[in-house]
């Protein structure tokens, strides 16, 4: 399995460059060459198409399905494509001038007469070629491929701009043909032999009778459009036809090609094994049509703008081919790999009659609509598709197995993701101005937006439907990480593994992808160009401790991955910068980020210090004065560790409600604590059920006198034997040397509470300066993020220049005076960054941070208050 998904890569690779360097060659010719100089080369590439299937007369088949594929089968397989390219060089050479005499254009004899010297010189790498594919040797076939394809379109461009017209692609398809020739022989594998011989050819003449006959049918039926249209209406229609005809033939292009190679090798290995083709077949249509009916369905609504970016509204009058062969397209993606799947099997005759039965129907509807115009044309091509899917279905029953009714069942899936796919694009379609005077400053833009849409519509679907492309997708995503460089895993499952309804993962999936498309960045910076983001952590541990609040708690591997998220999308300030641009009132860089701590915990220093160090990052540690050196938690934190270890507990958890209440033993130690603090409040046993009560005790407690709550805290933390939770001085002066220091109050109340808020910053100021050697302190964030007018101006009087609040806002930077402000923070919470086997997920974080609003806080007081 693991080959085989190299073997795809590695095509798909060779596919898509040789395609994208075609496709460079492509734009330019268009804007080089007339529609009538593109029309007269495809009437004169129908007829090399069709000498083609004889000159090749199935020898690169044979050799990839022989069983016992011999020196002597090759050399045979060499004499007789060397024989059959002079022979069709030689038709077509003869034949050049009466041609041209037919469509009554001479410029066609020329044409013709290169393109009778590439046949001559074709065998000296198609039969390398075939064995290449038959050891699946793709890495030389990628190079051989990719050095054709970049020969072809330098002799095609110079030469189309050197005024040489329709011949430029003669000698640019010479010059391809030469230069595969010549790079297969480089990669010439020994043992392979050099010279051709004439004898025992009756097997591979007798296959490739077959073969090439069904080939050329199936050849005539596709190409027929572009000689009828040429005699009937004019070259000029040809090229329209072409040039519309080229865009849908893109996905076989993109992806049958690229398959192409690896397909009928896969069968035949499947066959040689002894194993059933008919559910590989069933499989390969699902995965197929996955691609197909979506391209197909999105081209077609897109197809003005497409054709307006790619070729110019010179080019209108394809649109209308584009949008109906696009039915046609969906149609043939059915019974794309029919004739591979019935040659594997040994029945190569049946994939002849079913090209022999199904091309003239298209060939005779063809001939009838072409008096209508191209349209009529497109829509005969449609039924030609459908009685060419009918007939093909019937031999696919008779060989492998396959009816239509389950080939279609098969489909089911990819028809309802096609139908999320086009919903985007619909609406483009419908309301998008496309006018020829809007085509230059729209075009593009429409484009976009409706290939954006479609992507997310088809993974939507896909993800929907449970189609089993998902989990390559989701491989895709976590291990090549394709759209967004980041140093942590990027994963969709996993982030919808708590979302149980559709409507919950549709969400999950949108901020998925808009994450992941690069969008929401490009939104991010544009939007907040101007913005401070201030982030707010609290507590930072390897792993939580039992009973911490998981409010405020963030293990070390979540915390280093927002680091490095705010490395990516950030402008990552310190406090000392801040302070620079607000005294010399510089801007701050677009997208700045400053990372803030409250409170004064232990493990900040332990854990988060270390992480920041590490990655060169700064952050300013809020502490309150009261807490150094106290081995105490704040009261909240020690109530909260009391009630939630019964409710961590799977003794207790796991009972009913009754007997949970009744084996929990933390209410009954919380009762008892109160006592012997002199607090008259009683924790009540049966509302601690759940962590929201628990929040509810602490908030009853609240009016409590905040000396008996810090004794409280002391004693649960004494019966825990928990080690110290804040931070002592030492920690206090280590951290310092490397992170910057603010106030966080003193006895940790909020300023609005406390009698007299002035003393209280005053002399939190005092104790942190005393601590830190007579540093002064110029930073305050207001404990519980409580403040007002009167705390402002008590801020401030005592020279606290920068004060940040808990306000859940970005704050603008377009201001004249940031000194004035009072800074709004996010607090950063694990809860909402993580999914629910807490796995830390990048666009989880985007979306609680970047859609904040944007606002300032001004000095209250100051005559201009928000």
């Amino acid at each position: 399995m693991e080959n085989a998904k190299k073997s795809i890569g590695i095509t798909f690779a060779t596919q898509y460059l040789e395609l994208a360097i075609q496709f460079g060659g492509v734009l330019i010719l268009a804007r080089l060459l007339t529609p009538a100089d593109t029309g007269i080369f495809s009437v004169a590439a129908f007829f090399m198409v069709l000498l083609h299937m004889f000159r090749d007369f199935g020898v690169v088949n044979y050799i990839i399905q022989e069983a016992d594929l011999t020196t002597e089968k090759i050399q045979s397989a060499f004499g007789v494509a060397i024989f059959l390219a002079l022979l069709v060089a030689l038709i077509m050479l003869l034949s050049a001038n009466a041609l041209a005499r037919f469509y009554d254009h001479p410029e066609l004899t020329n044409i013709l007469h290169v393109m009778a010297l590439s046949f001559a010189v074709s065998p000296f790498g198609s039969l390398l070629f075939g064995i290449y594919r038959r050891e699946m040797l793709f890495k030389k076939l990628l190079f051989i491929k990719i050095s054709s394809a970049v020969c072809h379109v330098i002799v095609a461009t110079t030469l189309a701009y050197r005024g040489f017209g329709a011949i430029s692609l003669a000698w640019a398809n010479f010059a391809g043909i030469l230069s595969f020739g010549v790079a297969a022989n480089l990669y010439r594998p020994r043992g392979i032999p050099i010279l051709p011989r004439f004898t025992n050819i009756g097997t591979i003449l007798s296959f490739g009778s077959v073969s090439s006959i069904g080939n050329a049918a199936n050849a005539i039926g596709t190409n027929s459009p572009d000689l009828i249209i040429a005699k009937i209406i004019d070259m000029q229609s040809v090229g329209y036809f072409s040039r519309g005809n080229g865009l849908v033939q893109l996905f076989a292009k993109l992806i049958a090609s690229a398959l192409t190679p690896f397909i009928l090798p896969y069968f035949s290995e499947i066959k040689r094994s002894g194993n059933d083709l008919k559910q590989p077949y069933l499989l390969a249509i699902n995965y197929l049509t996955l691609l197909a009916w979506p391209f197909f369905a999105v081209m077609a609504l897109l197809a003005q703008p497409l054709v307006r970016v790619l070729y110019g509204p010179q080019w209108d009058a394809s649109v209308i081919v584009v949008e109906l062969l696009c039915a046609a397209g969906a149609i043939a993606s059915m019974s794309i790999f029919s004739g591979h799947v019935m040659i594997a099997n040994g029945q190569l005759r049946y994939a002849t009659i079913s090209q022999l039965l199904a091309q003239p129907v298209r060939v005779v509807a063809v001939l009838f609509a072409a008096g209508y115009g191209l349209a009529a044309i497109a829509l005969a091509i449609i039924l030609g598709e459908l009685l060419s899917f009918i007939i093909i279905s019937r031999c696919l029953a008779r060989t492998i197995g396959v009816r239509s009714a389950e080939l279609i069942y098969t489909c089911r899936d990819s028809a309802i993701i096609t139908a999320l796919t086009m919903v985007g694009p619909l609406l483009v379609n419908l309301f998008w101005p496309s006018a020829p005077s809007a085509a230059a400053q729209s075009s593009w833009l429409a484009l976009g937006v409706g290939a954006f849409t479609a992507l997310f519509g088809w993974l939507l679907g896909t993800l929907l439907t449970r189609h089993p492309a998902w989990a390559h997708i989701e491989e895709l995503f976590s291990t090549r990480k394709i759209l967004n460089f980041s140093p942590y895993p990027v994963t969709a499952t996993a982030a919808f593994a708590g979302s149980p309804s559709a409507i919950q993962r549709t969400k999950s999936l949108c901020k998925f992808l808009l994450y992941q498309s690069g969008f929401l960045g490009l939104l991010h910076r544009w939007r907040n160009k101007n913005a401070l983001t201030v982030a707010m952590f609290h507590r930072v541990m390897p792993e939580p401790e039992p009973g911490a609040d998981p409010e405020w708690s963030m293990r070390c591997d979540t915390f280093r991955h927002c680091l490095h998220f705010f490395k990516l999308h950030y402008h990552v300030i310190s406090l000392d910068q801040l302070a620079q641009a607000v005294s010399t009132a510089q801007k701050l860089p677009p997208c700045s980020l400053l990372i803030t701590f409250d409170d004064g915990w232990a493990d900040t220093a332990q854990f988060a210090v270390p992480i920041l160090e590490e990655l060169q990052l700064s952050a300013t540690v809020f502490v309150a004065g009261s807490v150094i050196d106290r081995a105490a938690p704040f009261w909240q934190e020690a109530v909260y560790s009391l009630l939630s270890i019964d409710l961590a507990n799977p003794a207790v958890a796991g009972t009913d409600l009754t007997n949970r209440i009744g084996a929990a033993r933390g209410p009954q130690k919380l009762n008892q604590a109160l006592s012997e603090c002199g607090i008259t409040h009683r924790c009540i046993e049966s509302e601690i059920t759940d962590e929201a009560s628990i929040r509810a005790v602490i908030r009853q407690l609240e009016s409590s006198q905040p000396d008996q709550l810090q004794g409280l805290a002391e004693l649960l933390h004494a019966r825990s034997g928990a080690a110290a939770a804040m931070l002592t001085m030492e920690q206090l002066r280590n951290l310092a040397r490397s992170q910057q220091v603010g106030s966080h109050g003193y006895t940790h109340q909020p300023l609005t509470k406390v009698t007299n808020p002035g003393a209280e910053v005053t002399h939190a100021q005092r104790v942190l300066t005393d601590a830190l050697n007579g540093r002064p302190i110029h930073a305050m964030s207001f404990p519980h993020g409580s403040y007002d007018a009167r705390v402002v101006q008590a801020c401030r009087s005592v020279d606290y220049r920068y004060l940040f609040s808990s306000d859940a806002i970005l704050n603008s930077t377009r201001q004249p005076k940031l000194q004035q402000l009072v800074f709004g923070r996010i607090a950063i919470t694990e809860r909402e960054i993580t999914d629910a086997v807490r796995r830390f997920h990048p666009f989880m974080l985007a979306f609680w941070l970047f859609s904040r609003p944007i606002s300032s806080i001004r000095y209250p007081g100051s005559g201009d208050d928000q």
